[in-house]
């Protein structure tokens, strides 16, 4: 009580502390849900895939008139970089690199 836990959580995580010497990590909860799901994921690659040059305000409006939740650019953007599409123009390969 003095800890705001009950006593049933603090025996358990005490016996784990002492079994294993440490405690579960539960950080992997915290945080904000995240908005796009992995629907929202397969839908913006579909669009970025369709317009390879195409800028995140395009993207995002196009995003937006689909029958998702509406997201900001910014949104559009970090998902684009996690994605791994964050380099959209296609890059020059050396010749040093083209060999077979």
């Amino acid at each position: 009580m003095k800890f705001g836990f009950s006593r049933m959580t603090m025996s358990r995580v005490y016996r784990e502390y002492r079994e294993s010497g440490k405690t579960s990590n539960l950080r992997h909860r915290c945080g904000r849900k995240k908005i796009t799901q992995e629907r929202d994921q397969r839908r913006l690659t579909r669009i970025i895939k369709r317009d390879r040059r195409a800028i995140p305000l395009k993207i995002a409006a196009d995003f937006d008139a689909g029958p998702s939740t509406s997201v900001s650019v910014r949104t559009i953007q970090r998902n684009i970089i996690h994605m791994g599409f964050q380099r959209r123009r296609p890059t020059r390969v050396s010749s040093m690199t083209a060999r077979y």
